[in-house]
């Protein structure tokens, strides 16, 4: 891949520095950065149904009830009895 940059003069100068002192290549040098800024990248919050599937998942407790397999079309019957 080929990436083009624009620097102000002070990253410009601190990037220069650094390839001096560490001797290395500019592309070789950019690249080791860019894979460690990926890299500490922090992952996404997990969200709540993230959390409670994960949990669900750990315990073993997806598909482990025995209900009336239409619960989720005829739900209210189950929760004020017969219309």
């Amino acid at each position: 891949m080929h990436i083009e940059a624009e620097l102000d003069d002070v990253y410009a100068e601190r990037l220069l520095e650094l390839q001096k002192h560490t001797n290395k290549p500019l592309p070789q040098l950019v690249a080791e950065m860019l894979a460690k800024a990926i890299d500490e990248t922090p992952a996404p919050m997990e969200t709540e149904g993230q959390k409670v599937l994960r949990i669900l998942e750990a315990h073993q407790l997806l598909g482990c009830m025995e209900d009336d397999a239409r619960l989720s079309v005829d739900y209210k019957k189950h929760l004020w009895g017969s219309p």
